[in-house]
Parts: C-alpha cells; structure tokens; sequence
C-alpha cells in the first residue's frame, strides 16, 4: 500500500468523479483508476461505485476517516522529525518577576536585538523564590530580578554573579478626588492612612519595609489590602482603595493619564536596583554576549 493511494482516494472522494480527481493529482485518468483498483485490492472490498458522479460505498466512508488519519499523522510525523533533525536554534531561558516582564524586559529586549541580532527567547515568570529556583536548577540561562536584601540573601554568590542594569524608584502614589487632590496623604498629622501592602512573596516588600522603619517620622499606615501582585495593588490603588508604593515604570502611564497622584515626601521615595544573574563561568555564547551588552552599560534606563 503507497501513500499516494490515500491521497488519491481522498481527492477522489472529495471531488467525486475520476477523471477531476486524476487531473488534480497529475495522473492520466486510466493510472488514476489503477492505483484506487490497487487500493480496493489492499483493503478487500471496493471503496467507490463507478457511477456519475462517483459514491463512496458503505466500505469507502469508513476507509476515508482512515486514510484521513493516516495522512494526517504520516505527515506531522515527518515534519516533526525533520524539525528534531535540524540544529535547533539557540533560546534564551529567563526567568523573572511577572512585573518586569510587563515594564522593563520588552524595551531592554529591543536593545538587545539590536546589539546582538534577532534572537528567541521563553520567559518564566513567578514571585521571587520561585525564579530564583528556576536559575537554581538551571531552567533559566539568565535571571532578572529586583535586587532586595532578601534576593541578595538567596542567592548563592559564590556559584552565580550578577550586575545592576537599571535603576527605579518605588513611589508612593494615590488617586485623586473630584477636585483632582490626592485622596490620601502621606502626612503624620494624616492619621492612620489606608495602605494597599506587599504579601511576603514581593522583592519589594523588604525594601519598603527597611526604608520605613529608618525613617524618623513615620506614616501611619493601616494595611486595608494586600496581594501578591504589583498589578492587584495598582488597580485597588487607582480605585482608590488606599495609598501603596509601586515602581515608578509601573505606574507612570496612570500617573502621565491622571489616574494617580505620586504624594509624599521625597524622602518616601525609595531607590532601587534591578539586577542581572548568571552561573558564573557560563560557556553559553548567547547568555555571555547579552551580558557583556549590559556590562557595557547600554541597556541602563
């Protein structure tokens, strides 16, 4: 049995007459009608009646989900193969914060690019721990993080090294009232304030955290909402739920569009780092040409 007997019964089947289905197949009409005779040979019952224009017998309609079938799998099978065969292409592995992926990789991507050419690339995206222990166990060439003491702390350094990037700015932010004030203010006279929180799972919970307890004056913040999410607290922040900080790439199109007021003191505003790692040593060509690009300086924001 050949291939080209299913395909032939196929198209004689869906154009039911001999002579369009052999013009289609690029066969004369009398070797068209051999090979379907062949076929019904193979099978053990005829497939066709030779009518105008041609029908399926009762034996033909269930031969043509098979050879439908057949077909299909036969030829995904050889494409698949062929795809495993062929030296696959090199893609980058990162992993990093579902915030960054959204806010800092698609403009650094694009730098990159045209540093280092068009290049694939699968990023995995989690809470820290979670891509942290992507480039642990080496299911990530490369890890983009927010640098935090309890990052910094996870890390191991003496196996993974890492650089600063970029820099950002955690910004207490609010929505405004009807008169287009912030509804809430960052003043010690304010009284307990609403805060929308960071869950324990968030980089930027410890560097909100340490900055506040080293302030002298401290807001009165009473946490109303917490999350795990920067994006849930953005937008319980913009109903105007409570104040929260956020990073500033976060939230500048709210704040640029009216729908946040940043608010506070400038000494509420918290600088931080967002931070490359690597296994140290790495022979991968690409992981080492986009880290000598961001070494170099060009990919700082």
């Amino acid at each position: 049995m050949h291939l080209v007997w299913l395909e032939d019964f196929i198209e004689l089947a869906r154009t039911r007459s001999f002579s369009r289905a052999a013009e289609n197949r690029f066969v004369t009409h009398p070797a068209f009608g051999r090979r379907i005779k062949a076929l019904e040979q193979w099978v053990g019952a005829e497939l066709v009646t030779r009518t105008q224009p041609v029908t399926l017998t009762r034996a033909g309609k269930l031969f043509l989900d098979a050879a439908h079938n057949s077909v299909d799998v036969l030829y995904a099978a050889r494409a698949q193969l062929q795809e495993s065969s062929a030296e696959p292409e090199k893609v980058l592995r990162l992993a990093t914060g579902r915030t960054l992926s959204q806010t800092f990789f698609p403009d650094w991507y694009e730098g990159i690019k045209q540093h280092c050419g068009m290049f694939p690339v699968s990023i995995s995206t989690g809470g820290a721990q979670d891509v942290i222990m992507k480039l642990a166990a080496g299911e990530a060439d490369i890890l983009l993080i927010y640098s935090s003491p309890a990052t910094r702390m996870l890390i191991d350094h003496q196996r993974y090294e890492s650089q600063t990037i970029a820099h950002e700015l955690l910004l207490p932010v609010s929505a405004p009232d009807k008169r287009g004030k912030p509804l809430y203010m960052l003043e010690a006279k304010a009284g307990a304030i609403p805060w929308l929180a960071f869950s324990q799972t968030l980089t930027l919970r410890g560097v909100l955290a340490k900055h506040l307890a080293e302030l002298e004056q401290k807001p009165a913040l009473k946490m109303v909402y917490q999350a795990d999410s920067y994006e849930s607290i953005q937008e319980m922040a913009v109903r105007g739920t409570g104040v929260a900080w956020l990073p500033q790439r976060l939230v500048q199109k709210d704040i640029a569009e009216g729908r946040l007021l940043a608010v506070g003191e400038q000494n509420l505003r918290i600088r931080f780092d967002v931070s490359l790692y690597r296994v140290r040593g790495s022979t991968n060509e690409l992981v080492n040409a986009i880290w000598n690009y961001a070494a170099a300086g060009d990919s700082q924001h």
